[in-house]
């Protein structure tokens, strides 16, 4: 055996580890102070609640306070909506390249590239899509459902809806913050031992008459349980799922 070569190995192959290991350490430590740099934008009142209550907060907090305004949207409810089959399946993990996802679709679901995959809501069988404003934020409570079935995509339900015309005429407003929604769910709605992983920006209709709606700016917070969390960016007012509403 040659031993100074296997030496040579031996130590390559260990600098190797402590170089893994030592990269690890370093995002875990990055990890931890950005995990505390966003705790630090919650009020002081929300940073108590959050120790008393056992919170844990694993998702990043968004620091951008956009401008937006609410939009109407005319919302074509049907009955008995049957999902409509393709006529050529398609594979069912382009669902995680959204880009190829569309390319293979589009010439069978209308407006499928404007559509944003939602990870966090777990159907069997079922991958949940949620429409684009403005090409831009997901429409959280309106749905296109991708039915998958022996790994490939089979058949699909889409939502009907139409944007108001007359949508230019609201003006844009400085929603609150992602902390301040934070705060506002820790420290009033928030069980004990919760573990918030994910904050996104969004849209959520409320109905204001017949078939018509409006979609207002919301920060959906997303537990580990699967519950959901919508708090409006403007009023502030809480709206919530339980966890067993985003599954089958």
């Amino acid at each position: 055996m040659d031993w100074g070569r296997a030496k040579s190995v031996l130590i390559s192959a260990f600098l190797l580890l402590n170089i893994v290991l030592g990269y690890q350490l370093w995002m875990d430590v990055r990890d931890q102070a950005q995990s505390n740099l966003d705790i630090a934008s919650l009020s002081e009142s929300a940073q108590r609640a959050l120790e008393n209550k056992r919170i844990q907060v694993t998702a990043q907090i968004p620091r951008e306070t956009p401008m937006l305004a609410p939009i109407p949207y005319q919302h074509m409810t049907s009955s008995g909506n049957q999902p409509v089959p393709l006529q050529r399946p398609v594979d069912s993990q382009l669902i995680f390249n959204e880009d190829e996802l569309a390319v293979q679709l589009a010439s069978q679901i209308p407006n499928i590239g404007q559509y944003q995959y939602d990870a966090l809501i777990a159907k069997q069988g079922i991958f949940v899509l949620h429409p684009l404003i403005n090409n831009d934020l997901p429409l959280f409570n309106m749905n296109l459902e991708l039915y998958y079935s022996n790994q490939k995509i089979i058949s699909y339900t889409a939502p009907r809806f139409m944007l108001e015309q007359d949508r230019a005429s609201k003006p844009n407003q400085e929603i609150l913050s992602a902390s301040t929604a934070l705060g506002t769910v820790i420290e009033n709605d928030l069980p004990e031992g919760a573990v918030v992983k994910d904050i996104t920006l969004g849209y959520y209709g409320q109905t204001i008459g017949d078939n018509i709606q409006l979609a207002v700016p919301v920060w959906r917070i997303a537990l580990e349980s699967g519950a959901f969390y919508y708090v409006q960016g403007i009023t502030g007012e809480v709206t919530t799922t339980p966890a067993a509403e985003n599954e089958e």
